[in-house]
């Protein structure tokens, strides 16, 4: 028995319960299992489950989270003891710690890193790690006998002592390399030190003043302040209390000078305080009544009558609210939240970031007032704190948010609302790569909540959880009032070049509509599901593509910079006046997008006012709420958009869509791009004919005759569903079956490939004698190279994910690569993909 284990048992009589005085730690890493760490005498007593801790960890101070304290601890090694302990109270209820080990384990990430996905960021503290070239780095680099990737990253540093990782990625941008990095750190060309920079998001920080302790003499203090009467004024007041410097600034304006003068005589000590930041809420706004409701039609009123008999038993049920656009469904989610506030309960109402719009959040405020707390990403990250805070405090009752508001840590949480379940945004592309949706249907079974899931076009999976009984199907099939569901009608854009020679990018019939309802004072959309103004630039001699030299992916043209632009690293480039590969003296450009689209409506109609809506145009924190106000003031006639421009809108004047290339989505080499294709379509025609006015879709295609198009004409989701259904069950795609994607990635292209076909190799021995599984790959991406790495995927498929699961929990040369995962070869794993790209 070790020293620690013999004093653990020396600090509790047998009639006493034993003082825990070990505390296991995980953290924001990659490393499954916790660590234990010892808790000082300082500590003891404070240290509390769901709290984060300062510990050291090889030779860096890092954030952990306390997932359980122990008494006992009998293994003969030396424990280190916890540094510091920033909070008071624990920032992670049990309940929540409890859903992060399901996520970390389901998803194969760690829990720590699970944890971290449901706090707000910038909450930790950050270790930085800081660069410093060395005595034999600087001669290496005089020598000039490395890499250029190496030499990049020795001249920025040699420039720049102590510089971070994030700083040396920003500015070496293109040019950085980690492997570089890594090698250079190895063969001590850099010297490596570990800082820790405070969290600021948590704590307002304030410059005081107070006289000096110990205080002078009187009759110093006279002679010294004798012919210096703002000084003396200012000391007097000092005097009677401390006080900050802005307050300070404002009772006695111009206070700096005598403040330096004071502090010169030594008279005076300028100090820092730090307070808890406090998140305002009105006093009293638990209590308000809530605002008028609308009043239900006979189908709403049946939906809300079954949803309300399970909220007010209090038990878990998740419902698929399967509603036509502008069929009302937000009304019953607000009104099922108002019955669960009614019951002293919590809500959490979840939508697409697409879908968090000025609109929507306006809405619930005007329902509920200051109940309400937001999150998304929009907010700066002290504003997302606060947001967290007031919740936490339980301050208010209601959380509106995207993904990260399924972690809203309510303690009575009775409903969670999921707007626009489909949506590929509810899945996180980065570790942990957890489901937003699946995940609050974890959450409720654990509270006996309600969950409310609701679409026009439901994902297969959700629709498949319905026959299988797992969900309860409830529908709107009509829309509120006289509103009907716009007539939708196809272009075949081949006749139009063929026949009517019409080379532009609107055809004739898409043009006259326009005009005719600008004629009516009526607004438009046309939705491109892409951005610049030209998809790529070609030689009509030899066909040779312009792609970035760092991605497997054509450059895309923008006319107003008259560049070229990598939409996944930003690589720039200018257009050659002539061709790189056969040097023909034609430069031709094909396909167009949002900005190209946007100058030919402009030419097109001069008269009327032409807004463009993309990644491009929204970049400032306020654009959407000007794009709102604009429509519903009728500033805007035209709007040109992308995605963003295809849900979460109700613009009443709003007649006429217009879907420019329907074949774009379609086109993706993915087993989800019909179903893809159908939502997207059938959402924006929804943003037609929701007034008075009868809407008309017109969807521009050169594949008309593609089986989806009938349905999306014929407004048709069940019939679609089943199509498609068993379409993926003859493929044995999900939700058939499940799947487990594995990405390999590294800037070395044969590391990459050897590494991919060694783990293929030994998954196909491990699955030899398990039926029912079976190992694609691996094989490269459908997007190979991006930001100058190599990609290859590899796909496990079975009925069974359990199955699935434990092959990944056993496989050997996985679990060697996830433990050397490094800035060399990284591995990513995605359970239940939502792309496969």
């Amino acid at each position: 028995m070790n020293n620690h284990v013999q004093s653990t048992f020396e600090t509790f009589s047998p009639s006493s319960p034993p003082v825990k005085q070990f505390a296991e730690v995980v953290f924001n890493l990659p490393l499954k299992e916790p660590f234990t760490y010892k808790i000082p005498p300082k500590f003891l007593g404070k240290v509390q489950v769901g709290m984060r801790v300062l510990v050291p960890f090889g030779h860096r101070r890092i954030t952990g989270y306390v997932v359980n304290l122990t008494a006992i601890f009998d293994k003969a090694i030396k424990l280190k003891s916890i540094s510091d302990l920033p909070d008071t109270e624990p920032v992670v209820s049990e309940e929540i710690l409890s859903l992060t080990r399901w996520m970390g384990e389901y998803y194969q990430s760690s829990w720590g890193e699970a944890i971290r996905a449901a706090l707000p960021a910038g909450l930790d503290d950050e270790n930085r790690e800081e660069f410093a070239i060395s005595e034999t780095g600087t001669k290496e680099l005089l020598n000039g006998t490395l890499s250029k990737s190496a030499n990049h990253l020795l001249n920025f540093i040699s420039k720049r002592p102590n510089a971070t990782l994030k700083q040396c990625q920003k500015e070496l941008d293109k040019k950085f390399s980690a492997y570089a990095l890594a090698r250079l750190i190895k063969d001590k060309f850099l010297n490596t030190s570990h800082t820790t920079r405070k969290s600021k998001i948590g704590y307002q920080f304030f410059k005081s003043v107070r006289p000096a302790n110990p205080i002078s003499k009187e009759e110093e203090i006279e002679h010294l302040l004798k012919r210096c009467p703002k000084q003396k004024l200012v000391f007097d007041l000092l005097k009677q209390k401390e006080i900050s410097l802005s307050e300070l600034e404002s009772r006695i304006p111009g206070s700096k000078s005598a403040l330096r003068g004071l502090k010169e005589k030594n008279l005076i000590e300028v100090f820092t305080e730090k307070k808890e930041r406090e998140a305002f809420v009105p006093e009293g706004t638990m209590d308000q009544a809530f605002g008028p409701a609308l009043t239900l039609t006979p189908n709403q009123e049946k939906v809300f009558k079954e949803l309300t008999s399970t909220i007010d038993t209090g038990r878990f049920q998740t419902f698929l609210l399967h509603g036509v656009t502008g069929s009302g469904k937000t009304e019953i989610y607000i009104r099922c939240i108002q019955r669960i506030l009614e019951m002293d309960k919590t809500a959490i109402m979840m939508v697409p970031e697409i879908s968090l719009t000025p609109q929507t959040v306006d809405r619930f405020r005007q329902r509920f007032g200051d109940r309400v707390a937001i999150l998304h990403s929009g907010l700066s990250q002290t504003e997302r704190f606060l947001e967290w805070k007031k919740i936490r405090d339980e301050k208010v009752s209601i959380a509106v948010g995207a993904r990260s508001a399924v972690f809203a840590p309510f303690k009575n949480l009775g409903i969670i609302v999921i707007d626009e379940e489909h949506d590929g945004s509810y899945k996180q592309d980065s570790n942990p790569r957890y489901h937003a949706r699946d995940t609050a249907v974890m959450r409720a079974r654990s509270m006996n909540a309600v969950v409310l899931m609701g679409s026009a076009t439901p994902s297969l999976e959700s629709f498949q959880n319905t026959r299988l009984k797992k969900y309860s199907y409830l529908s709107l099939k009509n829309r509120i009032g006289e509103s009907m569901l716009p007539l939708i009608s196809l272009v075949d854009m081949r006749t139009e070049r063929k026949k009517f020679k019409n080379f532009s990018i609107l055809s004739g019939i898409l043009k006259k509509a326009i005009r005719d309802r600008l004629s009516r004072n009526e607004q438009v959309f046309l939705f491109l599901n892409r951005r610049g103004t030209a998809r790529f630039v070609f030689c009509p001699d030899c066909g040779y593509v312009l792609e970035c030299v760092h991605c497997s992916v054509t450059l895309t043209y923008h006319g107003k910079e008259d560049h070229l632009l990598c939409h996944y690293c930003n690589f720039k480039a200018r257009v050659p006046k002539q061709c790189v590969e056969c040097y023909g003296d034609v430069i031709r450009f094909s396909g167009f997008g949002t900005q190209k689209l946007e100058e030919e409506v402009r030419q097109l109609f001069p008269n009327a006012q032409t807004t463009r809506l993309d990644r491009d145009t929204t970049r400032r924190r306020d654009s959407f709420a000007a794009m709102h106000r604009n429509m519903h003031a009728g500033k805007i006639d035209i709007l040109i958009g992308t995605q963003m421009i295809t849900k979460g809108h109700d613009f009443p004047n709003v007649t006429l869509v217009g879907v420019v290339h329907a074949d774009l989505s379609l086109n993706i080499p993915d087993f989800r791009s019909c179903e893809r294709s159908f939502q997207l379509f059938t959402q924006v025609a929804g943003r037609a004919g929701r007034g008075k006015v009868p809407g008309k879709v017109i969807i521009q295609t050169n594949n008309p005759d593609h089986y989806m198009f009938e349905f999306v004409q014929e407004h048709d989701v069940n019939a679609f569903h089943d199509k498609e259904l068993k379409l993926r069950k003859q493929l044995n795609y999900p939700p058939f079956t499940r799947l487990i994607a594995i990405e390999i990635v590294s800037e070395n292209e044969s590391l990459a490939k050897d590494r991919a076909e060694k783990l293929g190799r030994a998954l196909k021995r491990q699955t030899t004698r398990i039926k029912g599984v079976e190992i694609m790959g691996p094989s490269k991406a459908a997007l190979y190279q991006i930001q100058n790495k190599f990609r290859w995927h590899l796909i496990l498929r079975s009925q069974n994910m359990q199955t699935l699961q434990s092959i990944l929990a056993d496989n050997l040369e996985l679990l060697e690569l996830k433990s050397t995962s490094s800035g060399k070869l990284k591995i990513s794993i995605d359970v239940d993909p939502f792309n496969l790209l």
